[in-house]
């Protein structure tokens, strides 16, 4: 799981692929909601804040 921001949705994508050999599922955290989880306040991969969870 990721949680990144526009620039390292690429990279998050290829990890994950790389990782479980299948394509993830993309949420833009402003349109989902989560009852038991609070997104990180920064970018997997930098300080940014984040905008996708690749999962």
């Amino acid at each position: 799981m990721y949680v990144v921001c526009n620039k390292h949705l690429e990279e998050a994508i290829d990890e994950f692929v790389e990782v479980y050999e299948q394509p993830p599922d993309l949420y833009e955290l402003d349109k989902t909601t989560f009852t038991d989880w609070l997104a990180p306040q920064h970018c997997h991969f930098c300080e940014e804040n984040p905008k996708y969870l690749v999962v």
